[in-house]
């Protein structure tokens, strides 16, 4: 029961096209590897530079507000000059950026090539969800988009591991270099053209009546907020679970278990949505109430609680984006890239103030505090999202 969306046709003999798929994931991941490698490599980049935690932030906080503000054109444009073109601009954009970040000699130029990889970012998410929509078979459209977005707890596990494999061994530039080759590579590996398997999902769209703009706006709302919650797990983990008992290592591991768990759910949903055909958008709900949970089991000063809370928290919390992005496409199909992008704004803007407001919070009145008011936005996320499925439910009834 789709919301509402398209009858889908069953066809157990149609597969993923492995190629699109893989440069989908690969366009993706090197998008936004940018912003977690600064992250990952902040250690290195603060001693080479000189600058404190405030400064890292400010840079990935900055990236984030660029994909914002940039968004909704990135979508005009991947509908404008078509899916292919857009993920090879958006690829070879990444690597530029990349490029940059590697050969930085001082900080403002840094922050600058970071905060302008917004930028090919904000339009390899519209461009490789147009792509899905056009090239994959209704009946696997919702694991291809759940293949997209396990390339984001992918790529926090890439940044990980540059810090022993490269930065340590070598330096942080040439894990910057690594990532601008690869960029120049899924460049390469775009496919030339595209098949329309989406196309009669598309045609059927056009004699249905898209919901209005006020539900794609509490969407938009509804993913700012769960984005807002979900993006502090990669930023505090390891500083919560060291107070709670934890070590250094042992936290860092509960960051990557965690990882792992997104990624596999990610995964998971896209496969049970596309076998079992739920309403997505009541997928969602429940598993945004069921993150919030995670979120609170975190705030409890008792390592047990707070492992059990992060992995609920990366496996439910944050395993939403595939569905969202499955939803929003099946909701307007004739805008796929557009209305996504519009959404994705919302992601971005939580991606970017959810953090630092986290930090002013726990700074403030404690981590604990902190774990507990994400709580409740991934909850107010999670409501927006039921009265969405109010709306186009009696919209549909009607």
């Amino acid at each position: 029961m789709m919301p509402e969306a398209m009858p889908l046709t069953r066809d157990p003999v149609v597969r993923l096209p492995k190629r699109a798929m893989s440069s989908v994931a690969v366009v993706v991941t090197v998008g936004i590897l940018p912003a977690f490698l600064v992250g990952g490599l902040g250690v290195q980049l603060q001693q080479d530079f000189g600058f404190g935690p405030a400064v890292l932030g400010a840079g990935a906080a900055g990236f984030f507000a660029v994909a914002a503000l940039s968004s909704r054109l990135m979508g005009w444009l991947s509908e404008r000059i078509g899916p292919v073109p857009a993920m090879r601009l958006a690829a070879v954009g990444s690597a530029v950026c990349a490029g940059g970040i590697a050969t930085s000699r001082n900080l403002g130029w840094l922050l600058a090539m970071l905060w302008l990889a917004g930028l090919p970012n904000a339009l390899g998410q519209p461009a490789s969800n147009l792509l899905i929509a056009r090239c994959v078979p209704a009946n696997r459209r919702a694991t291809a988009f759940g293949i997209k977005q396990s390339a984001i707890p992918a790529s926090t596990l890439l940044a990980g591991l540059a810090v022993p494999a490269v930065a340590l061994t070598f330096s942080w530039r040439w894990a910057f270099a690594g990532a601008a080759l690869v960029g120049m590579c899924a460049a390469l590996a775009v496919p030339r053209s595209v098949t329309g398997h989406g196309g009669s999902a598309i045609a059927a769209g056009r004699e249905s009546v898209e919901p209005g703009r006020g539900v794609l706006l509490l969407i938009t709302l509804a993913a700012g907020l769960a984005s807002a919650a979900a993006n502090s797990l990669g930023s505090f983990v390891t500083t919560t679970g060291v107070q709670v008992g934890f070590g250094p290592g042992a936290a860092g591991l509960v960051l990557a278990v965690g990882s792992v768990a997104g990624l596999c759910m990610r995964l998971a949903m896209g496969v049970l949505a596309d076998r079992r055909n739920p309403n997505p958008i009541v997928v969602i709900t429940l598993l945004l109430l069921i993150g919030s949970a995670g979120f609170v089991l975190m705030a409890l000063p008792l390592p047990v609680a707070f492992l059990i809370g992060a992995v609920v928290g990366f496996g439910a919390g944050w395993s939403w984006p595939g569905l969202l992005n499955f939803a929003v496409a099946g909701l307007y199909p004739r805008r796929v890239a557009g209305a996504t992008s519009v959404s994705q704004t919302g992601v971005y803007i939580g991606g970017s103030a959810g953090p630092l407001l986290f930090g002013v919070v726990a700074s403030h009145a404690g981590l604990a505090e902190a774990w507990s008011a994400a709580g409740v936005v991934a909850l107010l996320a999670a409501v927006s999202l039921w009265i969405v499925w109010r709306r186009t439910t009696v919209r549909r009834a009607h």
